[in-house]
């Protein structure tokens, strides 16, 4: 893997360094100093921009918080089978009445 493509938190230029702090400011308290979910989020500021990785992180926590999920935010975010098993089911269709 070519070093292009890994985001270093540390060398994150000063205007993405200010937006990831305060998207970080958004992550529960005790997942705050994860680097890991810090990391995921600067490749995501980077690709997305902003205000994309806002709402993917506000829809990401309240997922969590409504399947009550005790784990690492950032275990919640990276496998999408946590958020699926959660996921409500689809509504139940309901054929119309037969008509005679």
């Amino acid at each position: 893997m070519s070093e292009e493509k890994i985001i270093s938190i540390e060398s994150l230029d000063k205007a993405l360094s200010m937006m990831l702090q305060n998207i970080i400011r958004m992550v529960p308290e005790r997942d705050q100093q994860d680097v890991a979910l810090q990391r995921l989020l600067a490749f995501r500021l980077r690709i997305d921009g902003e205000s994309a990785t806002r709402e993917y992180l506000m829809r990401k926590i309240r997922d969590m918080i409504q399947c009550r999920y005790n784990g690492r935010l950032y275990d919640f975010v990276k496998d999408d089978h946590f958020s699926a098993a959660c996921a409500p089911p689809p509504p139940k269709r309901t054929d119309p009445p037969e008509t005679a």
